[in-house]
């Protein structure tokens, strides 16, 4: 009687599916993790970015509004207002921030990553200011940050600031001694 004998060289067809099944499983668990890392990146730097923005429209609002008030030439009403990346005042540019520029979806259009809005008011010595900062990229319409800030006018105690609610204009009237 001869005996026969199974070689053991190889895999079974069981062997190789359960192999390739769990390689699989490990590479979506391994794309899906980059993803996550990626979208969290993206998350941290619009929060960063923004907030940046934010900060610097709100120093270059009080640097601007006490250079006014403390020049002691202006009598007119004086608009502080956002366009794009622009602060004016009246009608000149008091800073302009270099954005970087994106496409509106499907068309040709390019406008800055962050569309900024501010509104502020006059009370007591205090100028409080709010700014929001609004996503045109990643999340359109998205708002992104709010800034609150506030500061005082120490001295400028010998004239009067006004403000128009509506067209968002602090008027000033200062007394010289």
């Amino acid at each position: 009687m001869r005996l026969i004998r199974k070689s053991k060289k190889g895999f079974t067809l069981i062997e190789m599916m359960l192999a390739i099944a769990i390689v699989t499983i490990i590479g979506g668990l391994y794309v899906a993790l980059l993803f996550a890392i990626k979208d969290s990146y993206v998350t941290v730097y619009n929060a960063d970015d923004s907030t940046d923005y934010a900060m610097l429209f709100a120093q270059g609002f009080e640097n601007s509004f006490l250079a006014t008030v403390q020049d002691g030439k202006t009598t007119n009403t004086v608009t502080w207002k956002v366009n794009n990346s622009q602060l004016l005042k009246n009608s000149t540019v008091v800073f302009s921030t270099n954005q970087m520029k994106v496409k509106t979806a499907g068309t040709s259009i390019t406008q800055d990553k962050w569309k900024i809005e501010m509104t502020y008011d006059y009370t007591g010595n205090t100028i409080s200011y709010h700014i929001d900062v609004i996503d045109n990229y990643y999340n359109p319409g998205h708002l992104t940050y709010q800034y609150d800030g506030s500061f005082a006018i120490l001295h400028f105690d010998n004239g009067t600031i006004s403000v128009a609610s509506d067209k968002k204009s602090i008027q000033f009237k200062p007394n010289r001694y």
